[in-house]
């Protein structure tokens, strides 16, 4: 057994974790934009479209990056680096220049 294998495992625990609640935010803010929920209702229903673009691009950059480490067969340390919010940005650029130098 891989010494690193209970990391790893929590590793993809947290990682799905945060994409689902990234994913159950997202649901509450279209239901707030669209006009049937009281989520976020306070402010704007600009504020809350911007709010649910944000949310979706934090959960379109781990999408593309599992889906290319699988394709490529790369490090999948990358996916936890990319479901991290705020963070993701930062592990997309990296994740692109890893795969630049191979």
């Amino acid at each position: 057994m891989d010494a690193n294998a209970p990391a790893e495992r929590y590793l993809w625990w947290a990682t799905v974790g945060e994409i689902v609640l990234l994913g159950w935010l997202a649901l509450l803010l279209a239901a707030s934009v669209a006009g049937s929920g009281g989520f976020l209702a306070g402010y704007s229903r600009t504020v809350r479209a911007l709010v649910l673009g944000f949310v979706l691009v934090e959960l379109a950059v781990p999408a593309w990056i599992l889906v290319d480490v699988r394709r490529r067969n790369l490090d999948p340390v990358w996916v936890h680096v990319a479901a991290m919010p705020l963070v993701n940005l930062f592990g997309l650029a990296a994740y692109v220049e890893e795969r630049k130098r191979r």
